[in-house]
């Protein structure tokens, strides 16, 4: 396995546990966002510190920020829907935001291709008869 798709396994890995576990923390939505940002920045601060080719004055910051904003209402959104969460429901939940970030990647790829082949559109219908089955 290289070393992109082994990452790729792990962030899936990471991105799967770390949600379980916030469910059981007793914090509210937004204290579990803070929470969950201060530790990982903790986390990564000493990776990005250490790495190599220091990429902050060339990156393009209107990306950055915009992304930042998506993934700071989507962290709130998330954990919201984590704290008022059951046990019960929470795997269900889960999988539906999980079906909904598959679908915005895949369409994402499909308009950076340009058009929308056989195969795609039948994973399309295959993750909506998935999604359905998921959480019926």
């Amino acid at each position: 396995m290289n070393d992109l798709l082994l990452k790729a396994v792990l962030a899936g890995v990471c991105f799967g546990i770390w949600p379980l576990l916030m469910n059981r923390s007793g914090l509210n939505g937004n204290v579990s966002s803070a929470a969950y940002t201060l530790i990982a920045l903790i986390g990564v601060l000493p990776f990005a510190l250490y790495s190599s080719g220091f990429s902050l004055p060339t990156a393009n910051w209107t990306m950055v920020v915009l992304a930042g904003l998506f993934g700071a209402f989507g962290l709130l959104s998330f954990n919201g829907m984590l704290a008022g969460a059951t046990l019960q429901n929470v795997g269900t939940l889960f999988v539906l935001m999980t079906v909904v970030q598959v679908a915005i990647a895949a369409a994402y790829q499909t308009f950076m291709s340009g058009h929308l082949t056989i195969d795609r559109a039948g994973g399309y219908i295959a993750a909506l008869v998935a999604a359905y089955l998921l959480l019926h």
